[in-house]
């Protein structure tokens, strides 16, 4: 009976308070779900999506993203971005209040000023702190050297000249910078209860965002409630956000999570295992009338390249003499694979074949035009293996796929695919964190991998073949080195417009193409399938969930 006393009690939460201005009859309560668990509700290590989530109902940053991803104001009213792009100056919000706390004296909250943002932004940069966030302001920021080194106490980089002001100096321009703001790391956190908390602030929020929180039984549940001070209202004038509850539980088998969303014990579910997949999608990707007619499906890009990556670097054991060596064999890996038949077979169409380069649909720079990728060609790659040496295969060793079980399917095609074309592999299954130490360190050639946008920028993908991002000073594990690709990559940190710097990334992409350090396989789609109660749920390209505008309509009469 004890271990049933968490989830009664949750139910006691969330049926023992007041009725909401929406429907008199029935509290609005969200409910859904969480299977990879919660670590942190400290946005400074908010770097899985779980605790990105829910930061992003407790907390505010100075600017957030709309469903197209472009930045408009949060805590920021306006700003202005001076001295050729090396100087952001944000005027602030005077009407936002802190969540209530005792720490914050006899009137249990106060008003967010500008010196909140300042220490924000310093506790992530503070060697202390530990803050996996860090990097967003590492090496752009300027003074953060001399902090981190005890020189001095602060950021000489961020600045407060008055309560409604804030200034970020860089060192040099960096065109995403202002996105990188919108991300749960640059949330704003209030000095007395991070010093209160310490390392416990990761279960004790306190922030300006739309809900508050209530109670977080780990492994069990977590309860938000509705802010009744939220600054944001909508375009009629009414005070955000609309529903009175968040319920959040954590089920970690994907197939029970959506038989609760059947019983109408979840609100929304994201992403499907592959059985329950064919259980919804026809063969051709529809989906199927029963569930079609009675849920809301959305169905979105999501900026997620899957692909294989190549060690290129020759001078690498795991590559010196190898064939891996020749572009040549490079490319005629990405000509064998079929990746329209990938999508449709074993994606149920939840996917885009990657026809096009490492940046994704949904990302502005995005193009198939201008970055024409690969094609199911296996001909071609025929002719490419024979003019490298090695007809039909001949004289190429047995490669050895490093993957994990999750992507057994995919990396079978993949192997069968390549044994079409006289490439036999083998595939070598190990724990995620194993194989990228491993392929970071240059001790391995070929292995599954994806990268999933940071921020909503085409540098953020095609900094990946940037020479100076070889591990340890970054993620380019493939060890891809081509002064030409460094210069366009510098060139568009220097670029005065969106077009110049669009024209830049298509350059760089359809250089990385050709050198094929990668085998590009598929580009994710975002997949939500909601309560027909449930309107107003926001879905963007970076898979974010902002819940401010969800509304729920009542139960249909018995």
């Amino acid at each position: 009976m004890y271990k049933y006393f968490p989830y009664l009690f949750t139910l006691f939460l969330l049926t023992s308070c007041g009725k909401s201005s929406e429907n008199r009859g029935f509290r609005t309560v969200f409910r859904m779900n969480l299977p990879a668990g919660l670590p942190t509700l400290d946005p400074a290590y908010a770097s899985d999506q779980a605790s990105g989530w829910m930061c992003a109902q407790l907390y505010d940053g100075l600017v957030q993203f709309d469903p197209e991803l472009r930045i408009k104001p949060a805590l920021a009213r306006t700003w202005e971005i001076v001295d050729s792009g090396r100087t952001y100056v944000f005027h602030l919000r005077s009407d936002v209040q802190f969540h209530s706390d005792p720490a914050f004296g006899p009137d249990s909250t106060r008003r967010f000023v500008a010196e909140d943002v300042r220490h924000s932004f310093n506790r992530i940069c503070d060697p202390a702190v530990a803050a996996k966030g860090f990097w967003i302001f590492n090496g752009k920021v300027a003074g953060i050297a001399d902090f981190r080194a005890g020189q001095t106490d602060a950021v000489s980089g961020f600045s407060a000249p008055d309560d409604s002001t804030f200034v970020i100096r860089l060192e040099r321009s960096f065109p995403p910078f202002l996105s990188t703001l919108a991300m749960a790391y640059a949330f704003v956190v209030p000095q007395e209860l991070t010093e209160k908390y310490g390392k416990d602030f990761r279960s004790h929020p306190i922030g300006t965002g739309p809900f508050r929180f209530k109670s977080w039984n780990e492994g069990a549940s977590l309860i938000l409630r509705r802010n009744p001070e939220y600054h944001e209202r909508d375009t009629s004038g009414a005070r955000l956000p609309y529903v009175d509850a968040v319920q959040v539980r954590f089920i970690r088998e994907k197939l029970t999570e959506f038989r609760e969303l059947l019983q109408g014990k979840l609100d929304f579910v994201n992403g499907l295992d592959k059985s329950t997949k064919d259980e919804i999608f026809l063969p051709d990707g529809s989906i199927r009338p029963d569930y079609r007619d009675n849920y809301a499906f959305r169905i979105a890009p999501q900026l997620n390249t899957e692909f294989i990556g190549i060690n290129v670097d020759a001078s690498t054991p795991a590559v010196r003499g190898h064939p891996l060596a020749d572009r040549r064999v490079r490319q005629a890996l990405n000509l064998a694979i079929d990746r329209e038949s990938l999508v449709r077979h074993l994606l149920n169409g939840i996917g885009f074949p990657a026809h096009s380069g490492m940046v994704p649909p949904g990302m502005p720079a995005f193009d198939s035009v201008a970055v024409p990728g690969y094609r199911f060609d296996p001909d071609r790659a025929a002719r490419l293996l024979a003019e490298a040496g090695f007809p039909g295969g001949k004289g190429i060793p047995l490669l050895s796929l490093k993957s994990n079980p999750s992507y057994q399917a995919v990396m079978e095609f993949v192997q069968k695919s390549w044994e079409r074309i006289g490439i036999t592999v083998s595939i070598d299954n190990m724990d995620g964190s194993t194989l990228r130490e491993m392929a970071a360190k240059g001790e391995i050639n070929l292995w599954r991998a994806s990268w999933i946008a940071d921020y909503p920028d085409a540098e953020n993908y095609l900094g990946l073949f940037f020479s100076g991002n070889i591990p340890p000073n970054g993620a380019n594990r493939m060890r891809y080195a081509r002064p030409r690709y460094d210069s366009l990559f510098r060139a568009a940190y220097r670029a005065t417009s969106d077009s110049l710097r669009d024209a830049l990334y298509h350059d760089m992409d359809n250089l990385m193409l050709a050198d094929a350090p990668v085998v590009l396989l598929y580009y994710d789609k975002i997949l939500r399938i909601i309560s027909p109660r449930i309107t107003g749920l926001e879905t963007n390209a970076m898979n974010m969930l902002y819940l401010k505008r969800v509304r729920k309509a009542a139960p249909p009469a018995p």
